[in-house]
């Protein structure tokens, strides 16, 4: 099933529950594109505006929340698909995990220049864990990869998509 949006050609793919809690809530029609890919739905009440995600919307009302002490929790679209609001391809996570499944976009994820090196950090349950420092940029996220892998498996947020069975076998 799918959503139209008001400001885009693009539509909303919802899964029967979403479908029915929109209907339930008179929230079928309205939504929109946001600057940050996601379907949202802006309204006035008493003066105040007020804007409804719709991943969080179907995840608040369908997912349960897991039990994490001290950590704020955050719905994240499974396949990276903005506009798929199915609830199967909803997750509760913390800021780690989100972080832990993007792409990166500039540089090298986890390096950071320290004089004449480049240093690689990695985080983990919130401790920061001290890789090294390299004579270049390359090594550095060569080994932040290394890390990543060992400590969380293969996931979204590595620097270089080398082959996991591969690495492996050199890390063993």
């Amino acid at each position: 099933m799918y959503l139209d949006l008001l400001n885009s050609d693009k539509k909303v793919k919802l899964c029967r529950f979403g479908f029915a809690l929109l209907k339930k809530m008179d929230m079928e029609s309205g939504w929109r594109i946001h600057s940050h890919g996601y379907a949202v739905l802006q309204y006035s009440e008493k003066g105040e505006i007020y804007t409804k995600y719709l991943h969080k919307l179907i995840a608040e009302s369908g997912l349960q929340k897991p039990m994490v002490a001290n950590k704020k929790l955050f719905v994240r679209v499974i396949n990276g698909n903005k506009l798929d609001c199915r609830l199967e391809n909803l997750e509760w996570t913390t800021m780690s995990g989100l972080r832990r499944q993007e792409a990166k976009y500039e540089g090298y994820r986890g390096v950071s220049k320290d004089g004449n090196k480049f240093r690689a950090v990695i985080y983990d349950n919130g401790q920061r864990v001290y890789l090294g420092a390299f004579d270049n940029a390359f090594d550095a996220a060569k080994a932040y990869d290394e890390e990543s892998i060992r400590r969380f498996g293969f996931t979204n947020s590595l620097n270089f998509r080398l082959d996991y069975e591969q690495m492996k076998k050199e890390m063993a």
